[in-house]
């Protein structure tokens, strides 16, 4: 059976190489947010954007690292 990827083939998005994973944060959350989006990959991240350009206070919440089902 042949190959069906190439050899440099990577199951990891390659934006990853370049950025360390994040670290576990301590830091406190506000007591209250306008929106809070669940979900960071590009539809999570692009509505949490649009609504933060438009004023609103946002956080984004995901179990894994940003991007990651993208």
């Amino acid at each position: 059976m042949t190959d069906l990827l190439t050899t440099d083939f990577s199951n990891t998005p390659y934006w990853w190489e370049a950025a360390p994973p994040p670290e576990a944060s301590d830091a406190t959350l506000a007591p209250a947010y306008d929106v809070v989006v669940v979900g960071s990959g590009y539809t999570g991240l692009r509505a949490a954007l649009t609504l933060a350009r438009a004023g609103r206070s946002v956080a984004v919440f995901d179990k894994e690292r940003p991007g990651h089902g993208a």
